[in-house]
C-alpha cells in the first residue's frame, strides 16, 4: 500500500503559535512560544527545541528562555485546528485516519503508559497530542502533499506499511533542523533494511516508547533500530515486558494490513463558482456574505471556532487565509467581520510583505470552511423574578433581631497589597 504518515511535532505549541500569528502586526516577528501544563514544558516552537526539553520545569525554562512566551495549552484551539488540518488532508485523499496513539493502528489503542513514565497525561482524551499530531493517509496526491506539509509545518513519512511510514515521519522530524519546512522521507520497499540501519533507536521515544527501553537498548549496543529486528518476541518480552511486545509488533508488521477507512471530516464548508473570473473585492464580498449566512443556518445550534477562506484561481492555484476566533460563535456580525478581514488578507497575499493591495489575480471559485464546531453548554434560566422591594424590610427585621450583627462591605483600597484589605465591613445601621 501507498501509506503516508502526517506528523506535526509539538502540536500544542504549534496551535498556540497559529493563534499568536493572528495578533502579530505585519512585518513583526512572532515570539517563541512554550506550551505548558501542570507546571512543566509540554511543547515548544522550533526556535527553542535546542534549548528546552519536554518535561522541564517551567521556572527553569523561564531562566533558560527569558524572551519566550509561556502559555497554558488550549485544548479547544488544538481540536479546532486539528479538524482544519484533517480537512486539508481529506482534500488530498478520502482515506484519512487520525491516530490518537502513534501505534494505535497496529497495537492495542486502549493501553496507557504507567504514571511516572515521562508523559504528562494519562487520559486518552488529553493524551492525543502529547507527542504531536498524527494522521495516516492512503494513496494521497504526493505533489499536493508536499505543499500541505510545507504550509502546515509537518513532517511526512511515506512507505508501504504503517510501521515504516511512522518511523519515516519521526526520522524526517529528527533530520529537519527547524521541523517546519515540510520534510518528507520516502522509504521504498527495497530500502527498508538500509533505512532501519541508519535510523537511531532514539526515534522510538517519539513513538511513545518508554525512555528506559531506549536507554537499555543503547546499553546493549543496539544503536540502530535494525539491531533489534532480529530479537525474538519472547526475548523482548522477557527483557522489557509489554514494551518489548510493542517493539516487536512495530518491527514486524502484518504482511497484509487493513486499508485506511474513508474519513468523515467534522467541518462545514460551502463554495461558489463564478461564471467568469472576478478580480475586485466588491464582487467577492456580497458572495462571501451570502455563503456565510448559508453556513450559519447549517450550524444547527453549534458554534464555530475556526474560519478559513480559500480563493481558487487559474491553474489550481489557491490563496488561503484563516483565523482562530477568540470564542466559539454563531453570530453573523462577528463572523462577517472576521470573513471580511480574511478576504483582504487572501487578496493581498503575504501580510509580512510591504505590498498591501490586491494582487490582481483572478478568482474562479470562493470557498468558506467552519471547523472546531462545538455545542456551548447551557445556562440555568431564572425561574422566578427578583423582588428587590422586599430587601429593605428584610434588613430592618434582621437588624431588630440581631442588633449590630448585620454588616455590609465597603471598598477601602483600590489597589491593595493583600486581597483581604480591599474591603472592610461596617454595620448596616
Amino acid at each position: 500500500m501507498d501509506l503516508a504518515c502526517f506528523h506535526i511535532p509539538h502540536f500544542a505549541a504549534w496551535a498556540l503559535a497559529q493563534r499568536w500569528s493572528d495578533a502579530t502586526a505585519p512585518g513583526e516577528v512572532a515570539p517563541a512560544i512554550v506550551a505548558c501544563a501542570h507546571g512543566r514544558v509540554l511543547a515548544t516552537t522550533p526556535a527553542l527545541r535546542g534549548t528546552l526539553a519536554v518535561g522541564d520545569p517551567v521556572d527553569r525554562a523561564r531562566r533558560m528562555a527569558p524572551g519566550a512566551q509561556f502559555l497554558l495549552r488550549d485544548p479547544s484551539v488544538e481540536r479546532a485546528l486539528w479538524d482544519h488540518v484533517l480537512f486539508r488532508l481529506y482534500d488530498l485523499t478520502p482515506q484519512v485516519q487520525p491516530v490518537p496513539d502513534p501505534l494505535a493502528a497496529c497495537l492495542n489503542p486502549g493501553r496507557r503508559k504507567r504514571s511516572g513514565s515521562g508523559f504528562l497525561y494519562e487520559s486518552p482524551a488529553t493524551g492525543l497530542w502529547d507527542n504531536g499530531a498524527w494522521a495516516m493517509l492512503q494513496g494521497p496526491d504526493h505533489g499536493r502533499l508536499q505543499n500541505s506539509a510545507t504550509d502546515l509545518g509537518a513532517c511526512v513519512g511515506v512507505s508501504s506499511a504503517r510501521s515504516w511510514s511512522m518511523l519515516a515521519a519521526t526520522y524526517a522530524a529528527a533530520g529537519s533542523k527547524s521541523g517546519t519546512h515540510g520534510s518528507i522521507t520516502t522509504v521504498p520497499g527495497h530500502m527498508i533494511a538500509p533505512f532501519l540501519r541508519q535510523a537511531p533507536v532514539t526515534l522510538l521515544e517519539t513513538l511513545r516508547f518508554d525512555p528506559d527501553l531506549v536507554e537499555r537498548l543503547q546499553l546493549f549496543g543496539m544503536r540502530a533500530i535494525h539491531h533489534a529486528i532480529h530479537v525474538t518476541r519472547r526475548q523482548l518480552q522477557a527483557q522489557f515486558g509489554t514494551e518489548g511486545v510493542r517493539l516487536y509488533e512495530l518491527l514486524h508488521p502484518a504482511v497484509t494490513e487493513a486499508p485506511v477507512a474513508p474519513f468523515d471530516p467534522c467541518i462545514l464548508d460551502t463554495s461558489h463558482d463564478f461564471d467568469w473570473p472576478v478580480f475586485e473585492p466588491g464582487e467577492l464580498q456580497p458572495v462571501l456574505h451570502h455563503l456565510l449566512a448559508q453556513l450559519i443556518t447549517r450550524l444547527d445550534g453549534r458554534s464555530a471556532r475556526h474560519l478559513e477562506i480559500v480563493l481558487h484561481g487559474r491553474s489550481a492555484t489557491r490563496r488561503r487565509a484563516n483565523r482562530i476566533l477568540k470564542e466559539p460563535t454563531a453570530r453573523f456580525d462577528v463572523l462577517r467581520t472576521a470573513a471580511d478581514t480574511l478576504l483582504h488578507l487572501a487578496l493581498t497575499g503575504d501580510p509580512t510583505k510591504s505590498r498591501q493591495v490586491p494582487s490582481g489575480r483572478s478568482v474562479k471559485r470562493l470557498s468558506i470552511t467552519f471547523s472546531g464546531l462545538t455545542e456551548l453548554p447551557g445556562r440555568q434560566a431564572r425561574l422566578f423574578a427578583e423582588r428587590t422591594d422586599l430587601l429593605p424590610g428584610l434588613v430592618r427585621a434582621m437588624e431588630s433581631r440581631f442588633p449590630g450583627k448585620l454588616t455590609r462591605p465597603v471598598r477601602a483600597h483600590a489597589d491593595p497589597f493583600f486581597p483581604e484589605e480591599e474591603y472592610r465591613f461596617e454595620p448596616v445601621a
